[in-house]
């Protein structure tokens, strides 16, 4: 039993993992891979279209107006300015095909955290191999660079969707929502000993003078079946938002810390190679708990289960037969918030790429300014992380609930402002973001919605989510969430440089902000998590495990057991 206010050991670990990737994500992703990326192919390009003056590494607003600077990568010219952007869109594909093969080994129990493991050191390793770059510039440096990058955006993913399936697992492993399961299950199981079928008892014909026994145990199990989901719930968001705030509050701990290297060398490539592998030892250190803390299942149990023979073909298979016709009839609410989340995640992703590019090259902002305004991002997502979950419990009411669903539309609401204010700047001859004080007041409230967003998305998600197939479905999750990111980077990328002016792109991210908020409201929470207890207890009938919800409970309980 763990001490009051201590969460549980399995909980404790996976928070420890939030702690060390989040530090890659937000320093190494986020920040210094894109700069250091630009910077590489800058050191060996030259200005267009005669190509015989070198790129300067100290750039101005003149310059970036007046001169384009190209460097040859693979026998071809490209951008300086795009080559991030671009790289990023083919990493992020890989990265799709990446997650969906994992997402049904890290199902099982023997898989899942091993899995994590091999990702997690695979790319903390990619990011510490920067440091032995070479001082001098070379040709071949901005192509390895995006290698390593790509690697590195894969790993970090993949590693993701095995920590997100613990998720669920560790929600149902809360001493609260167990309590709630065992007063529901007991309840239900009082009814069924004096009623062969409680819930569907034909009360009609009463005449309403006497007061019906069945029609109030009814009642009183629904009311507790409420409660356990609305404790389920808020438990799931709970977990989801403090690693979140955990995974922020390291990342703008360590971005503060690098701030100092980068100032001292005074933001050359060097200094930003030296960011992004400390950032990966960070990652390797602190991923240490999580290897000792999280469960691990057996071989033998493994093999037992359903997840023994999987290989990657059935992953893709599988991936199939979720979209089929039949499946999304079966839950239809999952796949509409899906549609929604595919343009909301392209979204927000692509507004946070190209903040940093509009920031370095339309606002000319030194590197550190731009860690600045990434500090202060984090700051601020750690703060929303923090205090509205709390807000959310202390405000909600058992007739008047709160919701996961209400809260995480708010912060698409609000995250829609950046870019219609950005929009501003194409109309008027004022504001607009024209100024360093304006990025750094958008970056704060980027940062108090962008928190939210991410741990509430997740949390209604997983509410959503048939039991017992949890980073299968993470995994279908991540994928519309990448492929969907794939393709935001390339269209603001094609359309800076077709216009010259990137600020035309935010124009498409405010349509990717705009289009799915009506989608989003289709969705049925309550109907959606009765489906997916439907549709999972039905595959586990089918798979001859039986016809109950204990099946998806064993399997979990199980993996929390094991050690």
């Amino acid at each position: 039993m763990a001490i009051s206010g201590i969460p549980p050991p399995h909980v404790r670990a996976w928070y420890s993992y939030a702690f060390a990737a989040e530090v890659y994500s937000a320093c190494g992703l986020a920040i210094f891979l894109p700069i250091t990326l630009e910077q590489l192919a800058r050191e060996i390009g030259y200005y267009a279209p005669d190509f015989v003056e070198a790129c300067s590494l100290s750039k101005s607003v003149g310059d970036e107006v007046e001169k384009v600077c190209k460097a040859r990568i693979l026998g071809a010219w490209v951008d300086t300015a795009s080559f991030s952007m671009y790289v990023k869109s083919i990493a992020v594909a890989i990265q799709a095909i990446c997650i969906i093969s994992i997402g049904p080994l890290a199902d099982s129990p023997y898989w899942r955290k091993r899995l994590l493991l091999l990702f997690a050191y695979i790319g903390a390793f990619s990011a510490v191999l920067f440091l032995v770059f070479p001082l001098t510039p070379n040709v071949a440096l901005p192509f390895i660079a995006a290698l390593l990058f790509v690697v590195g955006n894969t790993t970090y993913a993949a590693s993701i969707v095995c920590a997100n399936a613990f998720l669920p697992i560790l929600a149902r492993e809360d001493q609260g929502v167990q309590q709630a399961y065992k007063e529901s299950q007991a309840q239900l199981d009082e009814g069924s000993a004096g009623n062969d079928d409680p819930l569907h008892t034909d009360v009609e014909g009463l005449n309403g003078a006497e007061i019906d026994p069945v029609a109030g145990l009814r009642r009183a199990i629904h009311g507790l079946k409420t409660h356990y989901e609305t404790l389920f719930s808020l438990t799931v968001s709970r977990l989801s938002s403090t690693a979140i705030a955990l995974g922020f509050l390291s990342g703008v701990s360590v971005l503060t810390l690098l701030l100092i290297p980068v100032l001292y060398f005074q933001g050359s490539t060097f200094s930003l190679r030296l960011a992004i592998g400390l950032s990966g030892i960070w990652w390797a250190v602190f991923t240490i708990p999580s290897w000792i803390g999280l469960p691990t299942g057996s071989h033998v149990e493994s093999q037992q289960g359903k997840h023994g023979q999987l290989r990657i073909g059935d992953a893709w298979r599988r991936i199939g037969s979720m979209l089929k016709p039949k499946q999304i009839r079966e839950l239809p609410n999952l796949y509409v918030f899906l549609v929604a989340w595919m343009f909301l995640s392209d979204g927000f992703h692509t507004t946070t790429y190209s903040a940093i590019l509009f920031a370095s090259s339309v606002l000319s902002m030194s590197a550190s300014k731009v860690i600045l305004m990434g500090i202060l991002v984090q700051m601020a997502a750690v703060i929303s992380s923090i205090l509205v979950p709390k807000l959310q419990h202390r405000l909600s009411s058992p007739n008047k609930p709160i919701t996961n669903f209400r809260i995480l539309l708010y912060a698409v609401l609000a995250g829609g402002v950046i870019p219609l204010y950005t929009c501003i700047g194409l109309v008027l001859p004022i504001g607009g973001l024209r100024s360093e004080g304006e990025m750094y007041v958008l970056g704060v409230w980027f940062g108090l919605v962008y928190g939210p967003f991410l741990s509430y998305s997740r949390a209604v998600y997983t509410e959503l989510i048939p039991p017992g197939h949890e980073s299968t479905f993470f995994s279908l999750f991540a994928f519309t969430d990448k492929t969907a990111s794939f393709v935001g980077p390339a269209v603001v990328g094609l359309i800076a440089d077709l216009t010259g002016n990137l600020r035309y792109g935010f124009i498409f991210l405010l349509i990717m902000l705009v289009v799915p908020i009506p989608v989003l409201l289709r969705v049925n929470i309550r109907q959606g998590a009765e489906d997916a207890q439907r549709w999972s207890e039905s595959e586990l009938s089918l798979s001859g495990l039986g016809s109950s919800g204990a099946g998806a409970d064993q399997e979990t309980t199980g993996l929390l057991n094991s050690q």
